[in-house]
């Protein structure tokens, strides 16, 4: 089968978000592959937005998967939380592949109340991911309560610190390991002998240095996959992890996306946190479909070798 023919002079526009940060994108048709000029558009539109959202798009699975790969590697997914698709697309679901509503008790369901905490993708791996691409198969009603996903700007959590919350945290790591959101449900099983070989802990600096970005900072934790501070006593670790949550909780920092159907969304794992709102699990279907982009390198903090004495002062 031939490959659609690219987007070619498309006029489409970028319209920001009345928000913090975001925007919103008309005119253009995700299913076709991007000429140059818009790819590049859309890149300038990510690294400034940081969320973007594409409305009322019509995506099959390898559609989406191309759209995706033309940003980038896409990751693959060896952890067995029997929410993949296939090798390259995250089910992220209360119902079945086979389109069973699963309801709020089964273990399915059950995966996804993980990701109702703040949340970077894959930031359990030595090599977090670049960004996330999510289409709403379905959503729900417009008079239904929850179902949003909520992004938290990381760039301004960390800039919204006192300057001595900010030192205290500059020689800090947080441990980021994939057991973490087992162990908040007893209902998901235990997490395998090759799974923990797969995605063994890893530690993270908690301030993330972006040396692309003029060396500017940003915040780094997750509330879904550890509670623990490297550097710190346990008790200590975990009460300054309290904090930095509720900090990065602040409407200030916030963006609520309430789906309507045949979105596409894409944000920057780099530099955003999210989180599901709650909803009735066992009353509406809620299905996504997640393709990911790879990271390139390590997260960076300030006493990293690529980053000590390269930064400005």
């Amino acid at each position: 089968m031939s490959k659609p023919a690219p987007n070619v002079d498309v006029a489409f526009e970028i319209r920001p978000l009345d928000a913090p940060f975001g925007a919103e994108i008309f005119g253009l048709d995700t299913a076709t592959p991007l000429d140059d000029q818009t790819l590049q558009s859309i890149r300038r539109a990510f690294e400034e937005h940081h969320l973007l959202v594409f409305r009322d798009q019509v995506l099959q699975p390898d559609e989406q998967v191309a759209f995706t790969e033309q940003f980038g590697e896409l990751e693959l997914f060896p952890e067995a939380d029997k929410t993949k698709d296939a090798p390259k697309i995250y089910h992220v679901a209360n119902v079945s592949t086979t389109g069973e509503l699963l309801g709020a008790k089964h273990v399915q369901s059950i995966y996804q109340q993980v990701n109702a905490r703040w949340h970077t993708d894959s930031s359990y791996r030595p090599i977090p991911s670049l960004g996330s691409v999510m289409y709403g198969v379905e959503v729900l009603p417009d008079d239904a309560e929850g179902g949003e996903t909520e992004f938290a700007n990381m760039f301004a959590a960390y800039e919204g610190l006192a300057d001595g919350m900010k030192h205290t945290l500059e020689p800090l790591y947080m441990v980021h390991y994939y057991e973490f959101g087992r162990r908040l449900y007893r209902e998901l099983p235990p997490v395998s002998h090759e799974e923990k070989s797969l995605v063994p802990p890893v530690c993270h600096p908690v301030v993330r240095v972006h040396p692309d970005r003029s060396y500017r900072r940003s915040l780094f934790i997750t509330t879904n996959a550890g509670n623990e501070i490297g550097g710190m006593d346990l008790g200590a670790g975990q009460a300054l992890h309290r904090e930095l949550a509720e900090h990065v909780s602040a409407p200030a920092f916030r963006v609520t996306h309430r789906w309507r159907r045949n979105d596409l969304v894409m944000w920057d794992n780099r530099c955003l946190l999210h989180r599901a709102a709650g909803y009735d699990m066992d009353r509406y279907r809620r299905v996504f479909r997640r393709t990911t982009l790879a990271g390139s390198g390590p997260v960076l903090g300030p006493f990293s070798n690529a980053i000590r004495d390269r930064q400005p002062r």
